[in-house]
């Protein structure tokens, strides 16, 4: 008999990257670095690892940035951005799929002195 399960992943993504810019990033994420209305992100790279960090908070910038969170509906804690070249470097490391990427988040971890989020980028959750 031949098997095969229905789910297959049972890992639910926390961030995804839409080649139209926008980026979507769960309660997961955004409690985990304390991201507020109107922080902006960032993503690093070292040692082949990418990292999400909030490179501005919303108290300390004026005016309107690349990448400012805001929640993706009025009182949630899912949060939404947009940066066309955030998204381009996350998708161009797979150019087989173009259109979106899911990923998993990784445990908090300091990198030069910020407080980030590993994005496991190799293992896609869901695409296209």
């Amino acid at each position: 008999m031949n098997t095969k399960s229905i789910l297959g992943n049972t890992r639910r993504a926390d961030i995804s990257f839409h080649a139209s810019g926008k980026i979507d990033i769960t309660s997961r994420i955004v409690n985990a670095l304390s991201i507020n209305q109107g922080d902006v992100i960032d993503i690093m790279t070292a040692n082949g690892e990418f990292y999400l960090y909030v490179s501005a908070r919303a108290a300390d910038i004026c005016g309107r940035h690349e990448a400012q969170c805001y929640p993706s509906k009025r009182g949630g804690r899912h949060f939404r951005t947009y940066c066309r070249r955030l998204c381009s470097a996350i998708l161009s490391q797979h150019p087989t799929h173009t259109s979106r990427l899911s990923f998993a988040a990784g445990e908090v971890v300091e990198v030069h002195g910020r407080k980030a989020i590993t994005i496991i980028t190799r293992n896609i959750i869901s695409h296209d």
